[in-house]
């Protein structure tokens, strides 16, 4: 497994080993709590799959109890959402800690499940290894998924070879995409392209995503693609990473946020339609599951004609799925830079 994770037989760094689902309890009690840099891509999935179970109208006015138990159901549908057939399996840790890779075999258990509902049932069994706070939690969840999905068919889901978790110790972009549609696609475009077929050599097939997700995905480098004519006088780059509508618009308006190598979450904060040219103006919460804040903040998002030259990285995030959007009130709270 680690071969797929990191294509060589190397542990899990500290950041990645020492990292579970952990709530951070409060007043808001869905909030998970990332301790150091890289899982940052995962954390941030799972914590749009909580969010989107949770979520009514915006609103997360959950328990505690609710929460955990939405946690649980979150990392259930994401692990089915990787099989092939109609098994998936879970894979628990019976030490308190994530062994090194040589003694695993004393200490991780596989579980074979049927349906969703098995998933769950063995992901709660095994909640404490799952949710402890610098517990093995991260590693579990793709442990587990690899499994349903088969090492096999995840090395051959990407466009070519590429490690899962990158040598910098961040996700790469098959790693967020396994979570959000249960493949390890290269490509965040709807479903196929196929490139080279005016050429001399063999047309090579790029995949992208699929079907629509339960919640989408927002990145800055689409954003500064279509700058870089701008930048470099050359010719359109537009396009370089484009993401499709099943990421755009996906079944629920929750986001996970892409902004250089690191990851947060977006989700509307009301019923309000998502679209500029419907709405005037409408709010959006983000949470950085990294930062110390107790709370989402709250942005607004105004249509206009003339969005700024250079905007913060979080508003040029914006402005690839709202273009319209000329001006993001930050509500007294200190933009990110």
């Amino acid at each position: 497994m680690h071969r797929v994770l990191f294509s060589s037989e190397r542990e899990f760094p500290c950041a990645w080993a020492r990292q579970g689902f952990a709530l951070r309890g409060g007043s808001f009690a869905c909030g998970l709590k990332q301790h150091q840099g890289g899982p940052c891509g995962v954390l941030a999935v799972v914590q749009a799959m909580l969010v989107r179970h949770i979520s009514v109208g915006g609103v997360l006015a959950a328990s505690s109890e609710a929460a955990a138990s939405r946690l649980i159901d979150s990392l259930a549908g994401i692990v089915w959402s990787a099989r092939v057939g109609r098994l998936a399996t879970v894979v628990s840790c019976r030490a308190p800690e994530l062994p090194p890779m040589r003694e695993a075999g004393d200490h991780l258990v596989q579980t074979s499940c049927r349906s969703e509902e098995e998933v769950r049932g063995a992901i709660q069994a095994a909640a404490g290894a799952y949710t402890r706070p610098s517990g093995g939690g991260v590693a579990l969840l793709l442990y587990s998924m690899l499994l349903t999905r088969g090492l096999a068919m995840v090395a051959r889901d990407a466009d070519f070879p590429s490690p899962l978790v990158l040598p910098n110790g961040y996700c790469a972009q098959e790693l967020v995409n396994f979570l959000l549609c249960g493949r390890a696609y290269s490509n965040v475009f709807d479903g196929e392209r196929v490139v080279g077929e005016d050429g001399d050599g063999s047309p090579t097939r790029l995949r992208g995503i699929p079907r629509p997700v339960p919640v989408g995905f927002l990145t800055l480098f689409e954003r500064q693609g279509s700058l870089l004519p701008a930048l470099s006088g050359g010719d359109s780059a537009e396009g370089c990473v484009t993401v499709g509508s099943h990421l755009k618009q996906p079944e629920h308006p929750v986001y996970v946020i892409q902004s250089e190598a690191h990851y947060s979450v977006l989700w509307l904060a009301s019923d309000a339609p998502p679209e500029l040219d419907v709405a005037d103006t409408f709010d959006v919460l983000y949470f950085d599951q990294l930062a110390e804040a107790e709370h989402p903040t709250r942005l607004t998002l105004r249509r206009g004609h003339s969005p700024p030259s250079h905007p913060p990285p979080l508003e040029s995030v914006l402005l690839t799925r709202w273009p319209a959007a000329a001006v993001v009130d930050w509500n007294g709270a200190e933009p990110l830079l």
